[in-house]
């Protein structure tokens, strides 16, 4: 055979062996090893519409570069929890990749897959040096191993139209009744003026009767009441529990805490208690509120002129804290973010695993967190400091630097068992008393029977155990029990 005609075979059995799927075990194109999974489709499981919207976003690429498809399943939010660890539970999954609440990691971690030994065999980079501080530190292990990446990074900042603050006449108004310059609040102190300041007139110089500043009090299954009383009960050296599991949740901080916020609904629209999270938003960039403490994403809908009349007039920021001995402590909440594992029963672990990384990708994770339709948040420092990102909208950079600022505040959910039935419980109560039908008092001394309920029922042993745990890692980022602060705080 000449050498020619030799080498022309060679090359056909080649083409034909890659064809098949059976060159070195993958497969291999003729173009260089592109799609090397083509024809697997894995199977992700969602809490909602719009998550499985922010999947699509990487699916072309996703098919492009590696050949992978995504079937995505959507669960509503309220039964996401109790349908899928119902499954996990009997030993097997539909599902090879799951987005879950991070403060459900220890209900869910042992039927994740680690990450570890997947990144030594697979050569992976999940570019961990990019991760906000405290998502490495909190929310991606279980048992000390590293089982999921960040897909949403929710904390709370504050937002404020400009307007408001900025007409002469306002800043002349505020400091003549109130003996201090208008200026975005710095304490809650100086948020609850502010509110009563702005309610019931047109701050913006129009006639109408507009509110004094946006929250949303429903005791949804997100525990959307709770998100709001929590950064004022730990600003005033609020804690979880003690070392014995025994809940602080009605200790002198909680109770500054919620009367506050009772004291001052009246500042708030009347439809208050029944809003979920989108309901003030709205509110915000139609211009009818000027101060909110929320989810990051607010800023995409603020920055939007198909919806926004504040476009260029918003300003961002960290939320306010509590002065204590001439000090500022401000502990924004993590609003519990999303986050992204394998599944220990998946028969596709492999492709799963190179799909994991892929979404965790800096280039395809800022794809998702800078799409206005995602509700998904910045978790990479990379994100704060994209270009695009920054270019996005006007005051896009105030807004990415306001995120960065916080992360390093934020407080996380109780990360224990049963995390979302505290969280229940206790958003209900706060509820109760936001509607007078309970004093503060009441409603946090309710609460504190509920959660050493649901304590003995898991088991306090058990129970205490993964808060220590939580607690260690806490007090490395300043997070800590005092009590005493209540008092002093101004």
């Amino acid at each position: 055979m000449r050498r020619s005609a030799f080498y022309a075979s060679v090359a056909v059995a080649l083409v034909g062996l890659a064809a098949l799927g059976v060159l070195g075990g993958l497969w291999v194109s003729p173009a260089g090893a592109q799609r090397p999974y083509e024809g697997q489709t894995i199977r992700a499981v969602v809490n909602a519409e719009y998550v499985k919207y922010s999947l699509s976003l990487i699916e072309k690429d996703l098919y492009d570069k590696l050949g992978i498809k995504i079937e995505t399943e959507v669960i509503p939010l309220d039964a996401f929890v109790a349908k899928t660890l119902l499954e996990f539970n009997s030993g097997s999954s539909p599902w090879d990749l799951v987005m879950f609440g991070p403060s459900n990691m220890p209900d869910y971690g042992r039927h994740f897959e680690p990450l570890d030994p997947w990144v030594q065999k697979m050569k992976l980079d999940f570019y961990m040096d990019d991760i906000a501080d405290v998502y490495k530190k909190l929310m991606l292990r279980w048992a000390g191993k590293i089982v999921s990446m960040p897909y949403d990074g929710d904390i709370h900042i504050m937002f404020w139209n400009k307007v408001a603050f900025e007409r002469p006449e306002n800043k002349r108004k505020f400091k003549a009744k109130y003996g201090y310059d208008l200026v975005p609040p710095k304490t809650w102190k100086q948020w609850d003026d502010q509110a009563e300041f702005f309610h019931g007139w047109g701050w913006d110089g129009s006639d109408n009767k507009l509110f004094g500043a946006g929250a949303s009090y429903k005791p949804s299954s997100s525990g959307y009441s709770y998100h709001w009383w929590r950064p004022r009960f730990f600003s005033y050296g609020g804690q979880y529990f003690d070392a014995n599991m025994k809940p602080l949740i009605n200790t002198a901080p909680a109770l500054r805490a919620l009367e506050e916020m009772v004291r001052t609904m009246p500042y708030y629209p009347p439809g208050v208690m029944l809003f979920e999270s989108e309901e003030p938003k709205t509110m915000l960039v139609k211009g009818e509120i000027p101060l909110l403490n929320s989810w990051t994403s607010t800023g995409k809908r603020v920055g939007n002129p198909a919806e926004s009349v504040i476009v260029g007039k918003a300003g961002f920021g960290v939320m306010p804290g509590a002065e204590i001995d001439g000090k500022l402590v401000v502990r924004p909440a993590m609003t519990p973010g999303r986050a992204m594992a394998v599944s220990k029963y998946s028969k596709k672990k492999e492709v799963t695993m190179k799909v994991l990384e892929f979404i965790s990708l800096p280039d395809q994770s800022l794809k998702i967190v800078m799409d206005p339709k995602t509700i998904m948040d910045p978790w990479r420092v990379s994100h704060f400091r994209a270009e695009k990102f920054r270019k996005a909208f006007p005051g896009a950079d105030e807004y990415l630097d306001a995120i960065e600022k916080t992360f390093p505040h934020v407080v996380p959910d109780p990360v224990i068992p049963g995390a979302d039935e505290y969280q229940r419980k206790l958003s209900f109560e706060i509820t109760e008393a936001l509607a007078k039908r309970k004093s503060p008092k009441e409603a946090l001394d309710s609460a504190f029977a509920e959660w050493e309920k649901i304590t003995e029922r898991r088991g306090r042993d058990k129970q205490k155990a993964a808060w220590g745990e939580k607690m260690a890692e806490m007090k490395s980022l300043g997070i800590e029990y005092h009590p005493e602060w209540a008092a002093k705080a101004k």
